[in-house]
């Protein structure tokens, strides 16, 4: 089913941890979710609660192997691009997005080969900024390329702050109702990570937390899953492992 493309505007805006706690929030609520992992040097790991050494299965190892944390299929999309495999996977059909599953591909900034190779198939498009004079400069040249499908998050969002409170401003008055979501600064989404926790286990009440589960809702009543509810509760049982 449908396929929905997260990329950050530049590297260290918080995609990765917005990708995995999006993806736990989608599974709570009852919808199938499978995390496509395409960075090369990835932190997608931490954010399930495991370990980096932890390797993912690969997007074409059987069903059988599925590892599924927090109700989430994680799967390592990138050896099979890196190798060319995807190019001719999507070409045959062999690969394609016709499941009842929800797939949330997590692509690097930069890796703009990979990206325009999956857009044709993404039903949404969500480029997550940041409150910097990095992300602005190159806002509005996004803001030109954007698809109808493309929608913008803005992470990292802090009050407190006058370039960030002055920047959020900014953001929400280019970007209009294409600014899908504003996600609030939260220490807790960095402590998670580095105590290799989920963020619903270490702060389930965090701000971020909260405004991602938000955006979730949103992300679920646009693309929505047909037979969501049967699929979920027709689910043969699979390897799982649960962080602690």
């Amino acid at each position: 089913m449908p396929l929905v493309l997260v990329q950050g505007l530049r590297g260290g805006v918080g995609t990765t941890s917005v990708v995995a706690n999006l993806a736990i929030g989608l599974a709570q609520a009852g919808l199938p979710v499978t995390v496509l992992d395409m960075a090369a040097r990835s932190t997608m790991a931490l954010h399930f609660g495991l370990e980096p050494t932890d390797r993912l299965p690969a997007l074409d190892t059987a069903q059988s192997n599925d590892l599924v944390v927090h109700g989430v299929t994680l799967r390592d999309a990138y050896t099979i691009a890196d190798r060319g495999d995807l190019t001719y996977g999507l070409a045959a059909g062999e690969i394609n997005f016709a499941e009842d599953m929800l797939m949330i591909a997590d692509v690097g900034s930069a890796d703009m080969s990979l990206f325009e190779q999956l857009r044709p198939y993404a039903a949404l498009y969500i480029l997550v900024l940041a409150p910097s004079g990095e992300c602005l400069v190159g806002l509005p040249e996004a803001l030109d390329a954007a698809g109808p499908n493309t929608r913008f998050v803005l992470n990292k969002a802090d009050d407190t702050r006058k370039l960030a409170r002055h920047a959020a401003v900014f953001v929400r008055e280019l970007l209009g109702d294409k600014l899908l979501a504003t996600i609030r600064s939260d220490e807790a989404v960095a402590e998670s990570a580095a105590m290799i926790h989920p963020l619903v286990r270490h702060a389930p009440v965090s701000a971020a937390l909260h405004d991602i589960n938000t955006l979730g809702e949103l992300v679920a009543g646009m693309v929505p899953l047909a037979h969501a509810a049967s699929a979920v509760a027709h689910e043969p049982p699979r390897r799982t492992s649960q962080a602690a």
